[in-house]
């Protein structure tokens, strides 16, 4: 393994999806409940993880880990072409943070919600896998724009493989930056 291989985008998004692997096993919904009678009080309390919250919980997290894995792999030797590059990687976190932010919505509300002793709703893992998500987002974005990407063409990553790291060439019709040559028509 040779981190040298890895800029710092590539080790960010590497962290990232490191981070969203063990915010899985985080408590991501919790419900608790304490009650208080003259001289007794007793209560309970459970969670619930990414992998017991539904699809919403590991799916974007396992989407983070991917996104790690695949820039982490030049530091093992092995190339990949991602056809979009890091606008690839900034779409896919951008919809794990939307999948997150509805389970978030989402969420059972608890019957007795007026009860003052009951207590229900988004706990720590939720909140980290948000703010993964937007890093992630973040990032990809970041490494698109570092590249010469703009959003208005955004749609020319996707047009040939692309390894991150790898300067795309100009966009069609698009008037070459200096150095580049002249555009082709």
């Amino acid at each position: 393994m040779d981190l040298t291989k890895l800029g710092t985008r590539s080790r960010v998004l590497a962290v990232i999806g490191l981070l969203a692997l063990i915010d899985s096993f985080l408590p991501w919904y919790s419900v608790s409940e304490k009650s208080v009678y003259p001289g007794v009080t007793y209560g309970f309390a459970s969670s619930g993880n990414a992998w017991g919250v539904g699809i919403g919980g590991w799916l974007p997290m396992l989407m983070l880990l991917a996104i790690g894995v695949l820039v982490a792999l030049p530091a093992f030797g092995r190339q990949v072409d991602l056809r979009g590059g890091w606008a690839a990687f900034g779409g896919v976190a951008l919809v794990a943070t939307v999948i997150v932010l509805l389970r978030w919505l989402t969420y059972p509300s608890v019957p007795a919600a007026d009860d003052p002793f009951i207590s229900a709703g988004a706990d720590f893992g939720t909140y980290l896998a948000v703010l993964l998500g937007l890093g992630a987002v973040a990032v990809g974005y970041l490494g698109f724009t570092a590249e010469g990407g703009r959003l208005e063409t955004i749609g020319a990553a996707f047009k040939g493989p692309q390894a991150p790291g790898q300067t795309p060439g100009p966009v069609p019709g698009q008037a070459p930056e200096q150095g580049q040559g002249p555009a082709q028509p």
